[in-house]
């Protein structure tokens, strides 16, 4: 399946390499030029265990592409998975700049139906948001978007999403729920469960982990 992968951040870069690993055809896009041109000559710019065998055998195998360039990166792709920066502002609110601008920018190059993915850990209703910016210059029949929150440990990453405890989708797609099953197919193998909901359910779940892993620590 081919995916397009809008951002390298750590998110983006573990997600790309994984599922090119799993037989995917896998574009990154990022906007930061310098980065880009070093990842093409087999530089990983983050330090994640077990990434960069991955990293390197996926991009000599040619399942892991990177541009600047989202019509490039978006082309002939089934799913587009936004793992973008959403910073904290100054009142602690998350930063949407970056998925909205970009959710903009794809609405002049879709012409064909595509999944848009929120990977980003954003506020409940972001998927919302996403898709009436989608929809004020798209035919609704073009796209679906899907909030697919992740759950990835700094220093075991690339395991939890090779062998994840559970995948979360939220979609109220049947055409979407079908696509996003057959992708994380290959990750569930041992009996570990995608959990299909709402959107917003989906963006729930993502803080109420967070929260439970908080208050586990605190204590």
């Amino acid at each position: 399946m081919k995916i397009a992968v809008v951002g390298t951040g750590y998110v983006g870069l573990v997600s790309g390499t994984c599922f090119a690993e799993s037989g995917n055809d896998v574009v990154c896009v990022d906007i930061d030029k310098a980065k880009v041109e070093k990842m093409k000559n087999g530089y990983v710019p983050i330090y994640e265990p077990g990434l960069e065998l991955l990293f390197e055998r996926n991009t000599k195998a040619g399942r892991l592409h990177f541009t600047t360039s989202l019509e490039e990166g978006i082309k002939d792709a089934k799913i587009i998975f936004l793992a973008l920066p959403t910073p904290p502002g100054a009142d602690g609110s998350a930063d949407l700049s970056y998925v909205l601008r970009v959710a903009e920018d794809l609405t002049g190059l879709i012409s064909d139906y595509k999944v848009i993915v929120d990977k980003s850990t954003v506020p409940v209703g972001t998927a919302e948001k996403v898709h009436a910016i989608l929809a004020k210059k798209l035919d609704k029949n073009l796209f679906d978007v899907v909030s697919n929150p992740e759950f990835l440990r700094e220093g075991v990453a690339v395991e939890d999403f090779m062998k994840p405890d559970r995948v979360v989708v939220g979609t109220t797609s049947d055409k979407a729920k079908k696509i996003m099953e057959t992708l994380y197919e290959p990750f569930v193998r041992q009996g570990n469960p995608i959990i299909f909901m709402d959107e917003r359910s989906a963006e729930m779940t993502k803080y109420a982990a967070n929260s439970y892993l908080a208050t586990r620590i605190s204590f």
